[in-house]
């Protein structure tokens, strides 16, 4: 009995919150008084034309926000970042601040979270969907040489990639856009502005030319392992077309060079960043030890135009709603 008062009182609580939490639009202000998630994160888009922003109140305190952006390079999706306060979880907070963003935007709501975990399953239960995953991003030290036994079974063979350095200026870049450009065409296409194109580019500032690795097929590249180093080399690696000729044996060069040259400069691992459907990285990267968690890009659909706030009142003048 005392067990069941307990659950009834819990039940109780959380339908009175659930009944007094109010909806508006996200202020400059509420950034420096929001304790959870990462607010600051917040401070250079929140006055953006594109950016749309909810908080939740309750008793005149925020206890959950949701903001939706347009980001430069990739268009086709709005993204979205949700969060609620631990102590008020569990009473459809992110649902409602999700479903009033829905009703002001005509595109899809993106994200990324790990496969499996709650983060993912609450935008699954909103009807979301994965439309790329990533494969765990680790490849540890102690895997290094049974990683380059692997990619040997496939590669062009030694001496079959060389250091980007050695191409000439301004090849890189070029290459770069190019690989991304099309790894992304049919499931998340890159902007056709310059401004997108600029973005590419600026991704480029933290490129180690010498560590990152061309692969050659008849003297022309073929493949490229682009090497980003921070702490740890992140890796991003795909055929200079999607059509190249022995892709897979030139990814498998350059990922392999890559590695023996992390192995050669005392790294602890070496980060892989792809999806599982590139089509020459992403069979690759199954062959490989990778460690850490998978990743999916989900994406919650457009509402319906006769869709509604999920039994929620419309949002009225100055962005309020009460629940």
């Amino acid at each position: 009995m005392g067990t069941q008062r307990r659950q009834g009182r819990r039940q109780s609580q959380e339908r009175d919150m659930s009944e007094h939490v109010v909806f508006r639009d996200m202020r400059p202000e509420d950034v420096k008084v929001i304790t959870f998630g990462e607010p600051g994160s917040l401070i250079d888009r929140i006055d953006r034309p594109d950016v749309v922003a909810r908080v939740a109140l309750y008793e005149d305190r925020i206890v959950g926000y949701a903001v939706s952006w347009l980001a430069v390079v990739h268009r086709t999706r709005r993204f979205i970042d949700v969060e609620i306060h631990p102590d008020s979880r569990g009473r459809r907070i992110g649902t409602r601040l999700v479903r009033q963003i829905q009703q002001r935007v005509k595109r899809p709501l993106a994200t990324k979270a790990i496969v499996g975990s709650d983060a993912e399953n609450f935008i699954l239960s909103l009807g979301g969907e994965v439309y790329a995953s990533c494969p765990p991003f680790e490849l540890p030290r102690r895997h290094f040489g049974r990683a380059i036994e692997s990619l040997a079974e496939v590669s062009v063979g030694p001496g079959g990639a060389i250091s980007g350095a050695t191409l000439a200026p301004g090849v890189l870049e070029t290459l770069w856009e190019q690989i991304y450009v099309w790894m992304h065409e049919s499931w998340s296409p890159v902007d056709d502005s310059e401004a997108a194109h600029e973005a590419l580019r600026q991704e480029l500032e933290d490129l180690d030319a010498g560590a990152t690795r061309v692969a050659l097929i008849d003297g022309q590249p073929a493949a490229v392992a682009f090497v980003f180093v921070d702490e740890n080399p992140t890796v991003v690696a795909e055929t200079v077309q999607a059509d190249t000729p022995e892709g897979d044996a030139a990814v498998a060069s350059a990922m392999s060079s890559v590695i023996s040259w992390a192995e050669d400069a005392g790294y602890k691992r070496v980060n892989f960043d792809g999806h599982r459907g590139d089509p020459h990285f992403g069979p690759l990267a199954s062959r490989l030890p990778l460690e850490g968690a998978s990743l999916d890009l989900l994406e919650i659909p457009v509402l319906p135009d006769d869709g509604d706030d999920a039994g929620e009142g419309a949002i009225g003048e100055g962005g309020a709603t009460v629940a």
